[in-house]
């Protein structure tokens, strides 16, 4: 895990750099590429979080596993299948409310679609974490799978939630559509958004620009490239390619939100760098619980 902290600062310098220019750039930016009807980003924008929320899903089978596998206590395999239905139900709910809400393909009348859709890929990826977690010996992933989830929840509720909720910044596409919705920088609170939104007739969700969930949660996807060893020491080898795929998968998302006018490079550069900075959490927390447990076997020896 140590030479993955590397990796993690240079994403995280990636972020920041985006962030740093999106200051300066985002209404230009924005204006040189948006396209509100663009086919490929209107699909990402629907399907994008999918891969980031299913972690979740996939510690939710692992905690299956914990309880049905390992010699635990009947408390604890008991807690163990309640986080498994917890992790699971916020997967599906997370990721089903996007593909035909708002911000994806806009027909509300089709969620329950969306729902299912994302339930039946959540089972996938549920049996995935029980089949990688069932063949693993890590007698501490019980604790490494709650810190993980931990830290994706804290990234993406807490964190882009409570700021979406301080800022209200307008969205590239409402201002391009009404002359008396100005452009807000990141640090500019937007404070006449209850008026803007009956002048107008628009939600609450068009003042919600930064941070960016979806590249939140589409970047949650490298965390897992993080806790796939402590499954199986043959997966190491893919730690790196599948670390990388992620932060290129964020990108893209990114990318797609700035070409519709969901958001503004500041904005999807946010969403990143919070996400990165609880990998690295989860990351530095890993080590020490692999540190510690390396010290109990030398004192037992």
């Amino acid at each position: 895990m140590k030479k993955m902290r590397l990796h993690i600062y240079i994403v995280l310098g990636i972020f920041l750099v985006g962030f740093i220019l999106g200051t300066f750039l985002d209404l230009s930016l924005t204006e040189a590429i948006f396209s509100r009807d663009n086919g490929f980003g209107l699909t990402f924008a629907a399907l994008g979080v999918i891969p980031g929320y299913m972690i979740l899903a996939i510690l939710g089978g692992g905690y299956f596993a914990l309880g049905l596998h390992k010699d635990y206590k009947i408390i604890y395999k008991i807690l163990c299948f309640v986080a498994s239905v917890a992790l699971a139900v916020l997967a599906v709910y997370f990721s089903g409310r996007e593909i035909f809400g708002v911000n994806g393909f806009n027909q509300k009348q089709l969620n329950w679609l969306g729902y299912l859709i994302c339930g039946v890929i959540a089972l996938a990826c549920g049996y995935l974490g029980y089949i990688l977690t069932k063949k693993s010996k890590n007698d501490k992933l019980w604790l490494i799978y709650a810190i993980t989830a931990a830290c994706i929840f804290m990234a993406l509720v807490p964190g882009v939630t409570l700021l979406k909720s301080i800022f209200h910044r307008p969205r590239y596409r409402s201002l391009s559509l009404y002359e008396g919705i100005d452009f807000h920088a990141w640090y500019q609170r937007c404070t006449n958004y209850k008026d803007l939104m009956g002048t107008y007739n628009l939600t609450s969700e068009e003042f919600k620009s930064f941070p960016s969930g979806h590249v939140g949660a589409s970047a949650v996807f490298m965390i897992f490239a993080l806790i796939l060893p402590l499954l199986n020491k043959d997966f190491e080898k893919l730690q790196l390619p599948l670390f990388y795929a992620g932060f290129a998968y964020a990108l893209l998302v990114g990318f797609t939100r700035i070409l519709v006018g969901a958001h503004f490079l500041s904005d999807v550069s946010m969403g990143g760098l919070l996400t990165t900075v609880f990998i690295l959490i989860n990351n530095e927390v890993i080590i020490a619980i692999d540190k510690k447990k390396k010290l109990t076997l030398e004192e037992a020896e």
